[in-house]
């Protein structure tokens, strides 16, 4: 039967070709969409490896080279898109000149307008993966935030694994996790089942009493029910208390209930970050518009009742987490999208983002928030800004970094992109970003050293290919020494100095990472950058 189906639908189709033919016979048949193609011209890499395959600019480097003796004199030769000299080709060998200014990646040959792809040379740089460090898969999903404590690191995000640890039902990984100084999870610090039911956790700061706020998309917290805000004991425990509720049962237990001992969240919106602030106060800064707490005199176990408060964008809490109303209570808050703060002078917070206005008051993109909770007009920001996707803070150097997209910022209108802002507001105008073609960088950040790590969708600078990362001097300008390395996939969120396992300056770098170089990170890394 299946037999005879088959031959009724071969009938039918080639029936309907058939007709399809008569009755177009005045239609001209196009050309074969294939034809001119060019005969391959048998050129190819006959090896996987360069020799040597690790090399450093003016260094001789051997590629092995199949079919090229009839096109000698003729070959392209490149590395990662950028041009080398051909120093000698022979029939199987092609030797090149690596040049003063080049990153990792891919030796590509062109002959005659084809193209052939061959194997990666490294580039040899002072900025290099730390092969020692403890950390091989990493967290799976990305990383918020990195705060050191305790000699090891409190670290944040959205991730569900660690090392993959969390196979076991007993062991979680959700949300935060403590790891030690050389990326191993370290039992100084737990935190239970952490968040639940996909929560994240974007932001974690330590109060003056030495506990710890969490702020993030998360309704749970270790199995008790919080809202985007929580504080954590000094051993990473939720800090709760006991509180009397309505009892609507025969059950005396139902009397009293344990609850998060800070006993206020964020409705809509989670925030973006939480500061620690003086007189042992937590800022909260979002895109959110409403504060609650909870009634206990009129909640059970089972439903609470919430008390609302109209409180946008920026907001101060008490440690109990009760709203301080004398921050800037029942703001306007700002007109357009906030996408990033920082905290400066213990006190003050600055936000960046896609609003023009804040409390009523025109601002380009960036506004500085006063320890009273009122914008301080002195901070100010010229040129032409669209959004500001990103700010950082060097509590040590006192500098401000800032990235999105704006163009002719400080006096002499050159700072684009990226800029390096005084506490005051003002542009330094030591350090220009140079041209990236139209690239965006989306993090920056002032080091210690006063180098400035950035990082965007960034395909070159100063027209030599480099991938996304960068390590720039103090004006702006690239050594090739710290920017070897190709290609780096994903977005930084987080960069926290430290040192290597030999002991040399050192970055730990947390965010939505997939790869450095040819290795595969699992969203946080330790980078050696020796001097």
């Amino acid at each position: 039967m299946k037999r005879i189906i088959l031959d009724k639908i071969w009938y039918v189709t080639l029936v309907s070709l058939l007709g399809f033919s008569a009755c177009s016979k005045d239609i001209a048949l196009g050309t074969d969409p294939y034809a001119g193609g060019k005969e391959s011209l048998g050129v190819g890499f006959y090896t996987n490896y360069a020799n040597p395959e690790i090399a450093k600019p003016g260094e001789l480097v051997d590629f092995y080279v199949k079919g090229i003796k009839p096109y000698l004199g003729k070959i392209n030769f490149s590395v990662n898109d950028t041009k080398v000299e051909v120093i000698t080709a022979k029939d199987s060998l092609v030797t090149i000149k690596v040049p003063a200014e080049i990153s990792s990646g891919n030796a590509k040959i062109e002959v005659d307008g084809q193209v052939f792809y061959g194997p990666r040379l490294d580039i040899e740089g002072n900025a290099s993966l730390d092969e020692n460090y403890g950390m091989v898969n990493g967290f799976r999903f990305s990383v918020s935030d990195i705060l050191p404590n305790a000699g090891g690191y409190i670290v944040t995000g959205s991730f569900i694994n660690f090392e993959n640890e969390a196979v076991d039902k007993k062991v979680f990984r959700n949300g935060i996790h403590f790891i030690d100084a050389n990326g191993k999870s370290a039992t100084t610090m737990t935190f239970g089942e952490g968040t639940s039911g996909g929560g994240s956790i974007n932001s974690v700061t330590k109060m003056t009493d030495g506990k710890f706020v969490i702020g993030g998309p998360f309704g749970t917290f270790n199995k008790r029910r919080v809202n985007n805000i929580a504080k954590l004991n000094t051993d990473g425990k939720l800090d709760t208390m006991i509180v009397d509720v309505v009892n609507t049962t025969d059950n005396p237990r139902n009397s009293r209930d344990t609850v998060s001992a800070f006993n206020g969240g964020i409705l809509g919106n989670a925030p973006l970050k939480v500061f620690a602030v003086s007189d042992n106060m937590v800022v909260a800064v979002g895109n959110f518009k409403d504060y609650y707490k909870i009634d206990y005199t009129y909640s059970s176990r089972d439903n609470r009742r919430y008390l609302l408060t109209e409180a946008k964008n920026v907001i101060r809490m008490k440690a109990d987490g009760s709203l301080d109303s004398t921050f800037a209570f029942k703001n306007q808050g700002a007109n357009g999208n906030i996408m990033d703060a920082a905290l400066i002078d213990n006190d003050r917070v600055v936000i960046v983002g896609a609003f023009t206005s804040y409390n009523g008051k025109a601002v380009p993109g960036i506004a500085c928030i006063k320890k009273d909770g009122t914008l301080d007009p002195s901070f100010n920001l010229g040129g032409t800004i669209d959004r500001i996707l990103k700010i950082t803070y060097n509590e040590q150097l006192k500098k401000i970094a800032i990235a999105g997209v704006f163009k002719g910022l400080g006096a002499n209108g050159k700072v684009n992109g990226a800029a390096i802002l005084n506490t005051d507001g003002t542009v330094d105008d030591q350090f220009v970003f140079q041209n990236a073609d139209n690239g965006i960088p989306t993090f920056a950040q002032v080091l210690n050293n006063g180098r400035v790590i950035i990082d965007g969708t960034i395909e070159s600078y100063n027209n030599v290919r480099r991938t996304n990362m960068l390590i720039l001097e103090k004006d702006g300008s690239l050594l090739q020494k710290y920017n070897s390395q190709a290609p780096f996939s994903g977005n930084i969120r987080k960069v926290v100095e430290t040192k290597s396992s030999l002991g040399l300056p050192a970055l730990l770098i947390g965010g939505s990472i997939n790869q450095y170089g040819k290795k595969s990170v699992g969203n946080f890394f330790r980078l050696e950058v020796k001097e």
